[in-house]
C-alpha cells in the first residue's frame, strides 16, 4: 500500500465539500467511513487523539511494541461474515493468522485447567470430558447458542430501521426474547453445577459484564464468535487502521487527528456539521458519531436535546467497566518459561460474579487476570538475537477508585495518584509471579496504564472500554439504533451492535447502511 500518511493533523487538510462527517476513528468510525467510501462517498473522519485507529493502534517503548486493544478476534476466516467485511473494506489487504488449535487457556483454583479449542465440536468434547455427568445441560447449552446466533441478523438489521418498524419487527421475529434474559438466569435453568457454569462463562471479560448482569444473547454471540478459534492481524493491529483509512483516502476522504469535536451543530432539528474545540467548523449533510452513545449525548449534542426521552434513556445507562493493563517486554526463551500463543486467564475463584479488583484494600488481588502475548501471535514479528517478545495483562477495576483524578492532566498527575498507580503495578506483578514465576524472570521492561489513560486517549466515559454495559436493558432499548431523533445524525459502533472489534465493525456497517442502503447487502 501507499506509504504516505493516511491521516493529517487538524489545520493540514483540504477543503470539502464532504458527503459525510464521522466523529471518531475507532473501528466503528473507520468501518462506517470505509463502507461509504466504497460507494463513492467523500468522508471526513475527525479524531481527537494524535493517532487514528482507536483501540486498534499500537505503541512502542525501547524496541518493544504492543497492540492496545486487539488481543484475539474470532470469525476472521474467508467464509466468516466479519472476515469478509474487513476483506471488502481493505481490498483484501488485511491478513489474519490463526492462533492455532488452542486459543484460550483457563486456570481455575484447585489446579483445574481447561483449554478452549478451535472448533465447536472439539469444545463440546472438552466440556463432556471434564463434566461427564452434565451431558444434558451441555447439549441444551449448545442448542441455545446456535439458536440465538442464527437469529441475530434480524435483530441487528432492525436497528437500522425507523423505530416503529423495529417495534413491529421485533415482535414478529421474536428477537428480544434472549436479549432480555441474563446469562445467570438461563444457565441456572440448565444446570446446578457451579464449576460448569464458571467454565461456560469464563469469557465474560470479552463483554465486561458478569453472568447476573449480562444479556444471555451477548454471551451466546461471544461464545459463537470463537467457535472456530481466535485470529490475530498479520503485522499487528495498526494494519487495520492503515488499510481502512486508506480506503477512505482513496475515495477523496480524509482523516484529521488532534481534531477534538466539541459540539454537533444542529439547526432546525437537523445535524448540519460539527464544531471543533478550536472553533473550526465542518459542514456536511450527514453526521455520524462513532464516539459512543453516552459520550455523544452527554458531550456532543446541544444541551436542549439532552432532555428528550431518547437522550434521558441513554444517559440513564451504565458504562462498561474500566481496566488496568500491565505491558510487559521479555527477553529470553519465553516459550520455555511458560508463554504460549494462547491467551491465559487466571481466576482466583470459581465465582464469576466477582468482577472488579477491589483496589482500595492493600492486600487484595485481582479476581481474574487476562494475559495475552501479541508478538507471539504475529508471524511477521522478529524477536531478534535477544528473543524479544511482548505481553499484556488486563483486569477490571472500579472507576470510583480513579474518579477523583479525572480532571488531572496526563504527564502531570498528583503525587498521590502516582503512588497509588505504582502500588497497583507492584501488586499485579506479584500476583503474576505466583502464576508464571519463570516467565516473570524474563521481564526487561514494564509499563502500567489505568482508566485515566483510556479516558485521555479515547474519551470513553469513565474509561469504559466496551461502551454501554452489556445488560438486557442496553440490548432491549429502542433508543440504541443507528438513527437518532435528530435528523441526519446517526450512531455507529458497538453501542448499536455488540462489543469489541467485530461488534464495532458491524455497528459501523449498520450506520453506513442506514445512509447508503446498498451497504447492507454485505451483511447477507
Amino acid at each position: 500500500m501507499n506509504n504516505s500518511p493516511v491521516f493529517k493533523p487538524v489545520g493540514k487538510h483540504s477543503n470539502g465539500p464532504w458527503d459525510v462527517i464521522v466523529i471518531g476513528s475507532g473501528m466503528g468510525g473507520m468501518a462506517c467511513a470505509a463502507a461509504l467510501a466504497k460507494y463513492g462517498k467523500k468522508v471526513l473522519i475527525l479524531e481527537q487523539h494524535y493517532v487514528a485507529g482507536g483501540f486498534t493502534h499500537t505503541f512502542s517503548r525501547k524496541g518493544f511494541k504492543w497492540d492496545v486493544g486487539v488481543h484475539c478476534i474470532g470469525e476472521m476466516g474467508p467464509r466468516d461474515l466479519p472476515g469478509r467485511l474487513l476483506s471488502w473494506l481493505s481490498d483484501g489487504n488485511i491478513k489474519w493468522e490463526s492462533m492455532g488449535e488452542t486459543y484460550e487457556t483457563f486456570h481455575f483454583p484447585d489446579k483445574f485447567t481447561i483449554k478452549f479449542p478451535n472448533t465447536w465440536r472439539k469444545f463440546k468434547t472438552v466440556l463432556l470430558e471434564n463434566f461427564p455427568d452434565e451431558s444434558a445441560a451441555i447439549d441444551g447449552y449448545f442448542e441455545l447458542v446456535w439458536k440465538i446466533s442464527n437469529g441475530a441478523k434480524p435483530f441487528f438489521a432492525l436497528r437500522t430501521m425507523p423505530r416503529w418498524v423495529d417495534q413491529v419487527g421485533s415482535k414478529f421475529f421474536k428477537t428480544i426474547e434472549w436479549w432480555s434474559k441474563t446469562t445467570a438466569e438461563v444457565l441456572d435453568q440448565l444446570t446446578n453445577n457451579t464449576k460448569l457454569k464458571a467454565v461456560l462463562t469464563a469469557q465474560w471479560g470479552y463483554y465486561g459484564a458478569t453472568p447476573s448482569k449480562s444479556s444471555f444473547a451477548i454471551h451466546a454471540l461471544t461464545v459463537r464468535h470463537f467457535w472456530n478459534g481466535g485470529y490475530f492481524p498479520v503485522d499487528g493491529a495498526q494494519t487495520l487502521a492503515d488499510n481502512l483509512l486508506k480506503t477512505v483516502q482513496d475515495a477523496g476522504g480524509e482523516t484529521l487527528v488532534r481534531a477534538s469535536v466539541s459540539e454537533i451543530i444542529v439547526r432546525k432539528g437537523r445535524a448540519v456539521g460539527v464544531r471543533l474545540a478550536n472553533g473550526e467548523e465542518f459542514l456536511a449533510p450527514k453526521i455520524v458519531s462513532a464516539a459512543g452513545a453516552l459520550a455523544t449525548v452527554e458531550h456532543l449534542i446541544p444541551s436542549e436535546h439532552r432532555k428528550s426521552p431518547w437522550a434521558l434513556d441513554i444517559l440513564g445507562m451504565r458504562q462498561s467497566p474500566p481496566h488496568v493493563c500491565l505491558y510487559l517486554g521479555f527477553e529470553g526463551d519465553v516459550f520455555a518459561a511458560g508463554a504460549t500463543r494462547s491467551n491465559q486467564w487466571f481466576f482466583e475463584s470459581w465465582n464469576n460474579e466477582i468482577s472488579d479488583w477491589d483496589v482500595t484494600k492493600p492486600d487484595s488481588e485481582a479476581p481474574v487476570l487476562y494475559m495475552s502475548f501479541p508478538s507471539m501471535k504475529d508471524p511477521k514479528h522478529d524477536p531478534g538475537p535477544n528473543l524479544r517478545q511482548t505481553g499484556e495483562v488486563v483486569t477490571f477495576v472500579p472507576w470510583e477508585a480513579f474518579a477523583k483524578w479525572e480532571k488531572s492532566r496526563r504527564g502531570n498527575r498528583e503525587t498521590e495518584y502516582m503512588a497509588f498507580k505504582k502500588d497497583l503495578e507492584e501488586r499485579m506483578t506479584a500476583q503474576l509471579r505466583r502464576h508464571v514465576p519463570e516467565l516473570m524472570k524474563l521481564v526487561k521492561y514494564q509499563e502500567f496504564s489505568t482508566p485515566l489513560s483510556t479516558t485521555f486517549f479515547t474519551r470513553a466515559p469513565q474509561g469504559g472500554i466496551y461502551g454501554l454495559e452489556a445488560t438486557p436493558r442496553r440490548f432491549t432499548s429502542q433508543n440504541l439504533r443507528t438513527r437518532t431523533p435528530i435528523k441526519n445524525l446517526y450512531l455507529a459502533g458497538g453501542d448499536v451492535a455488540t462489543l469489541g472489534v467485530t461488534g464495532a465493525l458491524v455497528g459501523g456497517i449498520l450506520a453506513a447502511g442506514t445512509i447508503q442502503p446498498r451497504v447492507l447487502s454485505k451483511l447477507l
